[in-house]
């Protein structure tokens, strides 16, 4: 009679203890692989009374036995035994003899088949996409990314095709669930995608993973279109339609139809967070000399085209300051500002983003403060390269706004 667990058609059902050492036999086995080592890899020991295997009960124990005895006969490992107990005698080490063999019992790919299949299924877009080599040489190491290995190369398939979809449209936005319901037929799909997303477009598999938003809106994928709000004096061009003066306390546009400002601004400061851009386009009015920019976070390609055209003409008239969050997140949206969103002879001064001139703050670790002196430093701005270990969100730093009288090239941060 034939046992169940052997029924024609079908793999052994492993007892869990038993999937459980073959596995991590199989990843030792694939490692020494990758390496080009010929010595044997290390045996699963199981002689502690705390191991896997004396966990089980004896008759579960009994049960694994023939197991491993079957993957001794196929050639997959070999095992150590105890030299008393009779025909219970204990099960003591396991190791893998055939890597492939191993693989076939356990009904999975191995490393090598998989990072094949990832090559081949990925191979179009390599030349276009730099982090995806990372990625395969991550993968041929044996080294997971975000979790992920070369198994998982459908879904950064998927990512691809997103990037694809945005760069075929530079300089816009995108509905994140109008273009995922288009692509994948899953309006959700997208979100799905983030941490293949943030690696891809990423600066480095070392890197540290961004927000999501910050991730998405970096490419332009956002929730619904966003408005370029401005507070201020003086009228917006616009490319069709009526100019629009800028009402008190700020004023809405669609950043894609922005073509200039009718103004001269001595100054203009980019915000990162809504309530902080209300309570400055509350605090300026009478005042005319400055203007005001909500960025809506991590600036999306539509309103960095916008912001562009906006302020082309000022750069040489007006000292352009950025006030956000004290925190990694922050001084990223300043570093993407000084690269993309203004002009190059334009030097990006920081607003009220030096922790040691502000009261509070909350600490946080060595590396989340290596991290946020390393985008300081992209920003250009070099008097923050020795912040302390210190965040602080900007609604809590009470609204000061910058002195037309202030010299050139200068910030409270900055002095």
């Amino acid at each position: 009679m034939r046992s169940p667990q052997v029924a024609e058609g079908r793999r052994p059902v492993l007892c869990g203890w038993v999937e459980a050492v073959l596995r991590e036999q199989l990843q030792r086995g694939e490692r020494k692989r990758v390496t080009g080592s010929t010595a044997a890899p290390q045996k699963s020991n199981l002689t502690a009374t705390s191991s896997i295997y004396w966990r089980q009960g004896f008759d579960e124990r009994m049960r694994g036995h023939e197991q491993i005895q079957s993957a001794v006969r196929r050639g997959a490992v070999v095992a150590g035994w105890g030299d008393q107990g009779g025909e219970d005698r204990p099960l003591e080490w396991v190791r893998v003899r055939d890597v492939d063999v191993l693989a076939d019992l356990l009904g999975v790919s191995t490393n090598v088949d998989q990072l094949q299949a990832a090559k081949e299924g990925l191979a179009s877009w390599l030349e276009r996409y730099p982090r995806l080599s990372e990625v395969l040489l991550a993968w041929a190491a044996m080294r997971r990314v975000r979790l992920m290995g070369p198994d998982s190369w459908n879904s950064w398939r998927d990512a691809l095709h997103v990037l694809d979809a945005l760069a075929a449209r530079p300089g816009e936005d995108q509905v994140i669930r109008v273009l995922s319901g288009r692509l994948f037929s899953d309006t959700k799909r997208i979100e799905q995608l983030l941490p293949q997303l943030d690696v891809l477009s990423g600066e480095g598999l070392a890197s540290r993973p961004r927000g999501k938003w910050e991730v998405l809106k970096t490419l332009g994928l956002v929730k619904q279109p966003l408005p370029l709000m401005v507070a201020g004096v003086g009228t917006i061009l616009m490319q069709e339609g009526p100019d629009c003066t800028i009402a008190r306390p700020y004023v809405g546009v669609a950043p894609r139809n922005v073509c200039g400002l009718a103004a001269t601004p001595t100054w203009v400061l980019t915000i990162e967070n809504l309530t902080t851009f209300h309570l400055v386009a509350e605090a300026m009015t009478g005042r005319t000399d400055g203007l005001a920019v909500f960025t809506g976070g991590m600036p999306s390609p539509a309103w960095i085209t916008g912001f562009r055209r906006l302020t082309e003409k000022l750069s040489q008239s007006a000292t352009f300051y950025h006030w956000g969050d004290i925190d990694v997140g922050g001084f990223r949206i300043a570093a993407r500002l000084r690269e993309v969103a203004v002009s190059e002879d334009v030097s990006l001064q920081p607003w009220l983003m030096d922790a040691t001139t502000q009261v509070g703050g909350k600490n946080v670790s060595d590396s989340l403060r290596d991290a946020m002196r390393a985008a300081a430093i992209r920003a250009g701005w070099s008097m923050l390269q020795e912040i302390p270990a210190l965040t602080l969100e900007q609604e809590l730093v009470e609204v000061k706004l910058p002195n037309s009288e202030r010299k050139q090239g200068k910030s409270p941060d900055g002095e």
